[in-house]
C-alpha cells in the first residue's frame, strides 16, 4: 500500500484460509468495539489462532508461559503460530510455551463494523489495537485459569511497533516483548527509507567497465527518468519504454508522473527490504540487491529499459507475466476509496486499511526528499493529496501532521520510548532501520540489536544456509533475552514508562502549541 511498510512480515500468496499446521486451531474471540466509550457494549468476532503443542510445564519452570504474536496490516495466515520452523515456534519449543495469535482489527476477516467508511475507521487506531490485546490478555487469563501467568508479545515491522508498546502501555498484563524490525520513530516524512536502500546498494559490490557502481547506475536511471518526465515528447518515450497503462497524454497530471516514479521505486523497495530474508527460496536467490544490481548493469542497454527488465524479473519471479506498467493515480485511489469489504477484496481492504493509519497516525511515508539516487521524484505533499483524496476533507496535510505529532507524543516516539524487557532487532540490510530504537539500557532489560546484512524481520524466519552470516547470533541473543525473561528473577518486573522530567516537559509543550 502506498507509503506503508511494503508487505510487513507476511509472505507473498499467504492467507488466513491456508492449511492448519498439526495441533493449531483457528477460532474467533469476542472482542470490544470501541474500549473508550464506557457506553458502548458493541461486540465482534476477532479472528485468532492457538497452538498449545508445545506445552512443557518443565520446561517453563513450572509457569504458565505464553506467547502472542501480534497481527499486522493485513490477513493474518497460520504460519506465525504453526509453522514449526519460523522463530517463535522455535522459541515455544524450546521454553514450553502456549502460542496465540491476533489478527488485527479491520484486516482479514476480523471487521468490528461491516464497511470501512471514514466514520468507521475511527475504530481502527493503535490504542484500540493495544487495548484489544488488553482485554484478550484478560479474558485468557481468566478463561484458561491461568496462575501468575508470563505473556511475552511478538510481532514483526509494524507489530512490532505494537509488540513494544504493549510492554510499555500494559506492563501489568505482559512480562517482555520482542520487536523485529519496528520502526519506533513516527516520522511523517520518512526520507530516511530511502537511504536506507541506497546504503544496500552502495554495499552491493558491483562494477561495470566504466567503473560505475550499483548506485551509479541506478542515479543515472531515474535522472533520465525524470528528465523524460518533464516534456511531452519525454513522456510518449516513457510510454514506449515502460509500456504505461495508461500512457502519458495530454491529460496527464503530476498526480500519475509522481504515481508512476512511486511504481518503480516501489519494485527497488521491495527487492532491497526482504533481500535475503529467507521468508522463501525468492527472495534468498532471485529478489535480491545483487540481481537487482546485475540487471541494473546490462551495459548494452539503455538504463530506462534496465528498469522495465528490473520489473520484469520481479514480477516473474512470483509467477506473473508483466505485460505493461499500472500508471493512473486518479483509477488507484477510486478503487481505494470503495467503503464495502467484498468489493475491495483482501488487498484492497489491507491497503485501505493500512493507508488510514498511516494517515492517521503513524506517518512513515516513504518520500525521496533527501540526496539519494532516486532524486526529488516522489515529494511529501504526494502523501497529503492522496490522504485527502482517499478519506475525504478533514483528512488535509494540517490534520495528518497534527495527528502524527500527537501519536509521537503519547508513546514516546524515538527520543522517548521507555519500556523494560523488550528487545528490538533491526537488519541493517532494512531500510526501516533509519528509524528503527537504539536506545539500550541494559539496566531496564531494554536491548536493542543491529544485525549486519539482514533484511526486513529476518530474525523472524527459518534458518538456511547461506543466510547473512549475522543472523545466528543475533537469533542466539534473541533466545537469551526470553531465558532471561522466562528464568531469572532478578530481571526488571515492573515498567519504566513514566516519561523522564525532559519527556514531560516536552508533552506539556506540546500540548499547550
Amino acid at each position: 500500500p502506498p507509503g506503508g511498510f511494503v508487505n510487513g512480515p507476511l509472505l507473498h500468496g499467504s492467507r488466513a484460509d491456508a492449511q492448519l499446521f498439526p495441533g493449531q486451531i483457528l477460532t474467533n474471540f469476542s472482542q470490544k468495539l470501541d474500549h473508550f466509550d464506557p457506553l458502548d457494549t458493541g461486540r465482534w468476532n476477532q479472528r485468532m489462532y492457538y497452538n498449545p503443542s508445545y506445552v512443557d510445564k518443565e520446561k517453563s519452570s513450572g509457569q504458565d508461559l505464553i506467547f502472542l504474536m501480534i497481527g499486522g496490516e493485513g490477513e493474518e495466515p497460520p504460519k506465525w503460530s504453526g509453522d514449526p520452523n519460523v522463530q517463535i515456534m522455535q522459541f515455544a519449543a524450546l521454553f514450553g510455551a502456549e502460542v496465540y495469535d491476533l489478527e488485527h482489527r479491520f484486516f482479514g476477516e476480523s471487521r468490528p463494523i461491516n464497511d470501512m467508511k471514514t466514520s468507521s475507521l475511527r475504530l481502527l487506531t493503535t490504542q484500540q489495537a493495544l487495548a484489544d490485546l488488553a482485554y484478550f490478555i484478560t479474558v485468557m487469563n481468566q478463561e484458561k485459569g491461568y496462575k501468575n501467568p508470563k505473556w511475552i508479545t511478538f510481532g514483526g515491522s509494524y507489530p512490532a511497533q505494537l509488540s513494544a508498546k504493549m510492554r510499555s502501555k500494559y506492563p501489568e498484563l505482559v512480562a517482555g516483548a520482542v520487536g523485529s524490525s519496528a520502526p519506533l520513530h513516527l516520522t511523517l516524512d520518512t526520507y530516511g527509507y530511502a537511504e536506507g536502500v541506497q546504503q544496500v546498494l552502495e554495499a552491493t559490490p558491483i562494477t561495470n567497465s566504466k567503473g560505475k557502481t550499483c548506485p551509479d547506475l541506478v542515479r543515472e536511471a531515474f535522472d533520465k527518468m525524470q528528465q523524460l518526465s518533464l516534456t511531452k515528447e519525454g513522456r510518449k518515450t516513457l510510454n514506449k519504454q515502460m509500456k504505461l497503462d495508461p500512457p502519458f497524454g495530454d491529460k496527464t497530471t503530476k498526480h500519475d508522473i509522481i504515481n508512476f516514479f512511486a511504481n518503480v521505486y516501489g519494485t527497488f523497495q521491495d527487492m532491497i527490504q526482504y533481500t535475503y530474508d529467507g521468508r522463501s527460496e525468492i527472495s534468498k536467490t532471485l529478489t535480491t540487491a545483487e540481481q537487482l544490481c546485475r540487471i541494473m548493469n546490462q551495459e548494452e542497454k539503455d538504463p530506462v529499459d534496465n528498469v522495465w527488465d528490473l520489473n520484469e524479473w520481479y514480477f516473474a519471479a512470483y509467477g506473473d507475466n508483466l505485460t505493461s506498467f499500472d500508471n493512473d493515480y486518479t483509477e488507484m485511489i477510486e478503487e481505494l476509496k470503495v467503503t464495502n469489504w467484498d468489493i475491495l477484496g483482501e488487498d484492497g481492504s489491507s491497503s485501505r486499511g493500512w493507508t488510514w493509519i498511516c494517515c492517521n497516525e503513524l506517518g512513515a511515508f516513504q518520500t525521496t526528499d533527501s540526496d539519494t539516487v532516486f532524486g526529488s521524484v516522489i515529494p511529501m505533499g504526494y502523501f497529503f493529496e492522496m490522504c485527502e483524496d482517499m478519506f475525504g476533507p478533514p483528512m488535509n496535510g494540517s490534520y495528518v501532521r497534527d495527528q502524527n505529532t500527537a501519536s509521537n507524543v503519547y508513546y514516546g516516539g524515538d527520543d522517548y520510548f521507555d519500556a523494560t524487557n523488550v528487545i528490538l532487532p533491526n537488519g541493517m540490510f532494512d531500510p526501516w532501520h533509519t528509524i528503527g530504537f537504539y536506545g539500550t539500557d541494559e539496566s531496564k532489560n531494554l536491548i536493542t540489536l543491529k544485525i549486519e546484512g539482514a533484511a526486513h524481520c529476518s530474525d523472524m524466519y527459518p534458518e538456511y544456509d547461506g543466510e547473512p552470516a549475522a543472523l545466528p547470533a543475533a537469533r542466539q541473543k534473541i533466545r537469551d533475552f526470553l531465558s532471561g525473561l522466562i528464568y531469572d528473577a532478578d530481571h526488571p518486573k515492573k515498567s519504566a514508562s513514566s516519561l523522564t522530567i525532559s519527556a514531560l516537559l516536552f508533552v506539556i509543550v506540546a500540548r499547550l502549541l
